[in-house]
């Protein structure tokens, strides 16, 4: 997973291109969200899906989530025609959203090959590792608190992967999740420099295992990423985490009423669409899905795909699309 990091950024220059452009209005120093969701693991859909929508500083939490609640008050599976007000939100000529979503076709079975077993236990020992030496670059507590406690959620996950009764397939979900909010946050810290990032996750069994783990492994894979990817200037000018926004994670209640629900559903609705569409052919299995796509995605400036393709090597190509409708 190392190794797709930067394969990640250096793929999707285009995109990364438009984002900037897209939110070139806004001053730097605000505070971003990023809302996310998860289409994996349905052997009734052709692909997983991974969506992230950044929303600008355009509105309060509050307004946007009167806003989105009220033109939307249910997920994706639960209506059987998309409401109006949420296709014109996520496609608003005005900058105030942009979404990724990650595809990667379920019967290429490129996670469980790229990521054995023994491979993700190698990588959490180099996450201990990695925390552990940048534990002498801190000085403020709440930062030395975060990295000693992340390095004992890394001990759990390595712990954890070493039992009979892990799940494999989750494990690797996690590490995917993480490189591709890796390269979201890297993205969007690229393109507007904000004050802070406010990650805005939807419940689900691969954000709460092992501790919540995803967070800390989105967090390394981020340094990483920007370390790989850095050229010779920056590397030579010291700590290139000092350009780097904070994550704030905004962790999902386990039960009961989610209180972002409201930012999730703006992400739920593209990652549900995109696991169900036939890329081959353009094809969908209900009409609810090709509202998304003709009124949201197709002709889109600020809704992009990026596949995740296994090639006959063993290696995965990177491409960032956006789809092409008739106008």
């Amino acid at each position: 997973m190392i190794d797709l990091l930067p394969v990640l950024m250096k793929g999707t220059p285009t995109l990364r291109g438009q984002l900037k452009q897209w939110f070139s209005s806004y001053p730097s120093g605000n505070v971003w969200r990023v809302a996310s969701d998860y289409a994996i693991g349905d052997p009734n859909k052709l692909n997983d899906v991974i969506s992230f929508v950044m929303i600008a500083p355009h509105a309060t939490d509050a307004d946007v989530q009167q806003y989105v609640g009220g033109v939307a008050p249910k997920d994706l599976k639960k209506v059987s025609a998309v409401p109006l007000g949420l296709m014109q939100y996520l496609n608003c000529p005005v900058p105030i959203t942009f979404s990724m979503s990650f595809v990667l076709p379920r019967d290429a079975a490129m996670l469980r090959d790229r990521l054995p077993l023994d491979g993700m236990v190698l990588l959490a020992q180099a996450a201990i590792t990695f925390l552990e030496q940048r534990l002498s670059l801190y000085t403020e507590p709440t930062d030395i608190e975060y990295h000693r406690a992340a390095i004992k959620r890394f001990q759990l996950f390595e712990r954890d992967l070493a039992r009979k009764s892990v799940s494999e397939k989750l494990a690797r979900q996690i590490h995917v999740v993480a490189a591709t909010a890796a390269t979201v946050f890297n993205s969007l810290n690229d393109a507007v420099r904000p004050q802070a990032i406010r990650w805005i996750s939807d419940r689900d069994k691969l954000v709460a295992a092992h501790d919540t783990v995803v967070y800390d492994l989105a967090y390394v894979y981020r340094m990483v990423q920007v370390m790989q990817t850095a050229t010779p200037e920056q590397q030579a000018a010291g700590n290139l985490g000092a350009s780097m926004a904070p994550i704030g994670c905004e962790i999902p209640e386990p039960t009961g009423d989610h209180r972002f629900d409201d930012f999730v559903r703006l992400p739920d609705y593209l990652a549900g669409t995109l696991a169900d569409l036939n890329l081959e052919t353009m094809t969908f299995t209900r009409d609810k899905f090709g509202e998304v796509l003709n009124s949201v995605l197709a002709n889109s400036p600020n809704n992009w795909m990026v596949q995740l393709l296994r090639r006959t090597d063993e290696g995965v190509t990177i491409r960032s699309a956006q789809f092409k409708g008739w106008n």
